[in-house]
């Protein structure tokens, strides 16, 4: 396998944490699964209030420039929009816009058929808060596994080469907050706000400036200029099972 650069590292590190938190709230949901129902909480330093801060945190960085994510997040700034130059066929730059839309549209709509499912069970009472938290929080951990390890989205609607080429990299946050959005609780609708506004100012700017997307237009995105190299891991799996 290739040498792990150092944002592959710091993102092995957060599925490492992730994962962590995971098996804390499993565990709570299987020892305690009230401690995990926020709508009944009253203490503020409870641990089910350091999940919302740790939550908040990871969305928030998708809303600056200088933090330390991935390309396939930075590129909607336009300090990391680096303009090539040479002239592309307009028609093929609509193209390209129509299938990375077109894929982003099945992605929503898997999603929604999911989630809806999901919120049907909570609304008829088949599952109740403490659930949809640990939902929330296995949505929390995918999201680096389908950045580093393996991305059905990226493989079955998206068809993107890579994470830093990616037309729904920053959808992850409302991905995560999606069980959130049909609990009214400031606890939950605080999340689910912030993962709208992330998710909103990616696709304004998307539909804004198109160009800061694509690999044509914006040479940030190349191969040969890429340091982070998240998708090694993914590489190497993919070389094994070709055998």
């Amino acid at each position: 396998m290739d040498q792990l650069t150092k944002m592959l590292k710091s993102y092995l590190v957060r599925f490492t944490f992730r994962a962590l938190v995971l098996l804390s709230v499993f565990y709570t949901y299987l020892t305690n699964r009230s401690a995990l129902d926020f709508t009944k909480n009253t203490e503020l330093f409870h641990p089910i209030n350091l999940l919302w801060l740790l939550f908040l945190v990871s969305f928030a960085m998708q809303l600056s420039p200088k933090s330390r994510v991935s390309r396939g997040c930075l590129k909607q700034f336009p300090s990391y929009f680096d303009k090539i130059e040479a002239v592309v066929d307009d028609f093929r730059l609509r193209s390209k816009l129509t299938r990375l839309d077109l894929g982003a549209t099945r992605v929503g709509i898997v999603w929604a058929v999911l989630n809806l499912g999901i919120a049907a069970c909570y609304f008829r009472g088949l599952i109740g808060v403490p659930t949809m938290v640990l939902i929330a929080t296995v949505y929390y951990v995918c999201d680096i596994v389908c950045i580093v390890f393996y991305c059905p989205f990226q493989k079955l609607f998206m068809k993107n080469k890579c994470c830093v080429t990616c037309r729904i990299f920053a959808w992850g946050t409302i991905m995560i907050a999606t069980p959130y959005l049909f609990i009214p609780h400031f606890y939950s609708w605080s999340l689910a706000a912030l993962a709208l506004v992330c998710t909103a100012l990616w696709e304004f700017t998307y539909y804004r400036y198109p160009e800061r997307f694509l690999e044509e237009t914006n040479a940030f995105l190349a191969c040969e200029n890429c340091t982070d190299h998240l998708c090694v891991i993914k590489k190497h799996r993919n070389r094994r099972s070709n055998g």
